[in-house]
């Protein structure tokens, strides 16, 4: 049976994060800690505290204030007085502060207590952006820099302190803070300082080698950088390989496969760390980089088991890609045919009815990529007309299409949706390793400018 406590009655686990003043009335009532006259006074103070600010609001100029501004308001002044009840020692301590100190002094503390945070934040992004790792992945920098400082720009602790503003686009691998306003701020920034600090410990070129082994077009793509580096070294070292150079590769990835596949999310978890306190013996791992990472693996533990459930731990720890090596296949559009021979050829297709006929004498006269886009445009094809056209196309030239038209967006015209369609059927009727040498073909070329 468990004994209570006498001392601290008050649960912590059960107070909200997020909404810490209102969850800590509600546990101090049911202890007995706050009696009917206590939350009598509570209350009357707080509409006394939201008069004074919804004056302040309206510069003194109007008594009246839309109903959604004045909850805003006095959102930001129980987030404010909770910012400074989560100061004290104990929940205890914070409700003997509540019965002792008028509600007015605690919220006039808070404040303070929030402009001390935004100075000690700002300072701390600095240091971030100081010593940011270089990527070309267009969330990272945007949200640590043009994002935290859209959030300083824009935030009034007077009131709408409970406000973020800001989306944070770049995904932390601990998960988006549940709390508000600049302690979201707060907490954001020491993942971000704790997922750089491992980050840089490794060149930029080799994690950039490591992400495209996930995606080509990672820079475009908000995922955590941090995840798969950490996995990648951690993998290394289990397989008693250097970390340094992230450079796992397919017997890494069957060996850890064989050592996961029977093993619980606990015994995953327990290698996890393992095999990180051997990495922070070779790499000498920042401080808050080791307590952040500890409080990620139970996270990292699931991933991995699902990972091996499904038969994708290469998606989990990844495979350096360098594209850089693959060869490069460029595609010239040729030369267009005249501007009197083109309309000549316009109208021979506009008089002939038999879509065999039609198609055979466009791949007799076109020549070029250009020319041919140019005929699927002017032209009235139909619907049989395109089908037998991409039927009838050499490989290249289909992939070449295919990297012209690689989604419906933004197709307005008949035409073109109707090309579309026919690439997308024959697509979906090719062989595995047709597919295979397409998607290649994909990543490497390079169109000229027509």
């Amino acid at each position: 049976m468990e004994t209570p406590d006498i001392l601290h009655p008050i649960k912590k686990e059960l107070l909200s994060p997020k909404y810490y003043f209102q969850s800590l009335i509600e546990q101090a009532r049911f202890c007995g800690l706050l009696s009917d006259r206590d939350l009598s006074v509570i209350q009357t103070d707080l509409l006394l505290i939201l008069a004074e600010q919804t004056d302040k609001w309206n510069r003194g100029e109007s008594s009246s204030i839309p109903i959604e501004k004045a909850q805003d308001i006095m959102t930001s002044i129980l987030f404010v007085i909770g910012i400074q009840l989560k100061s004290y020692q104990t929940p205890e301590q914070a409700v003997d502060m509540l019965k002792s100190e008028s509600l007015k002094k605690l919220f006039e503390s808070g404040l303070k207590f929030v402009q001390r945070k935004m100075a000690v934040s700002r300072q701390f992004q600095k240091k971030i952006l100081s010593h940011l790792l270089n990527t070309p992945n267009v969330y990272y920098r945007s949200t640590i820099a043009d994002g935290i400082n859209g959030f300083f720009k824009l935030y009034r602790p007077q009131f709408a302190a409970h406000e973020i503003h800001i989306t944070a686009d770049y995904p932390i691998l601990a998960g988006r803070p549940e709390v508000d306003g600049i302690e979201f701020i707060e907490h954001y920034l020491r993942c971000i300082e704790a997922e750089n600090a491992f980050c840089i410990c490794f060149k930029p070129q080799d994690i950039h080698h490591l992400l495209s082994g996930l995606t080509r077009d990672y820079y475009s793509v908000p995922l955590n950088i941090f995840e798969p580096v950490l996995l990648s070294a951690l993998g290394l070292v289990m397989r008693c390989r250097s970390p340094k150079n992230l450079n796992l590769n397919e017997d890494d990835i069957s060996a850890l496969y064989r050592q996961f596949i029977f093993q619980s999310e606990k015994e995953i978890q327990d290698c996890l760390k393992k095999a990180f306190l051997s990495l922070n013996r070779e790499m000498d791992i920042s401080r808050s980089s080791r307590r952040y990472t500890l409080l990620c693996f139970s996270k990292l533990a699931a991933t991995i088991k699902n990972a091996v459930l499904m038969k994708t731990l290469d998606k989990v720890f990844l495979i350096p890609a360098y594209p850089e090596r693959e060869p490069q296949i460029t595609f010239s559009y040729g030369d267009r045919m005249n501007d009197r021979k083109y309309q000549k050829l316009v109208e021979r297709i506009s008089q002939i009815d038999n879509s065999k006929e039609k198609i055979t004498l466009i791949l007799n006269e076109v020549s070029s990529l250009a020319d041919l886009l140019d005929i699927l445009s002017d032209t009235e094809l139909y619907a049989e007309d395109f089908k037998l056209l991409i039927n009838m196309l050499p490989l290249p030239v289909f992939t070449m299409l295919l990297s012209q038209y690689p989604n419906d967006d933004f197709l307005d015209r008949e035409n073109e949706q109707l090309l579309f369609m026919a690439l997308q059927e024959r697509k979906q009727q090719l062989s595995i390793k047709e597919k295979q040498q397409i998607e290649q073909a994909l990543n490497a070329f390079q169109h000229e400018e027509m």
